[in-house]
């Protein structure tokens, strides 16, 4: 698979901002994708194969708890990593220095994320 590299800088002529967004939409929902691993940091990794090995490490496990005479505590199924819902910050500005402000708030928020907070 041949992969391409894009940058904002080759937005133009050649490459239009609709082709971005085509691009962008068509990414595969996937951890091939630099974007969906943003998107889902805590389980972005969390596959169909990792799941069915949890599945079946669990059934094992409360088979070998089962064959035991069921002493003991009783197993517990590994937990699935769970991403928060997004929250989308609804902007309706009612003047220029609203927007400022907003804009304002979320440099501050992007810093801090970059500085590791």
């Amino acid at each position: 698979m041949t992969k391409l590299h894009v940058r904002v800088d080759d937005i133009g002529p050649d490459f239009s901002w609709n082709d971005l967004r085509d691009f962008v939409s068509h990414l595969p929902p996937s951890g091939d994708s630099a974007l969906f691993r943003v998107q889902n940091p805590k389980s972005w990794w969390w596959t169909p194969e990792i799941d069915f090995i949890a599945a079946v490490l669990t059934a094992t496990q409360w088979g070998n708890w089962q064959r035991g005479g069921g002493r003991g505590d009783k197993p517990k199924a590994v937990k699935r990593p769970k991403e928060k819902p997004r929250t989308r910050v609804k902007v309706d500005p009612k003047s220029a220095d609203d927007l400022a402000e907003k804009r304002r708030k979320l440099v501050q928020k992007m810093e801090g994320r970059a500085g590791g907070n």
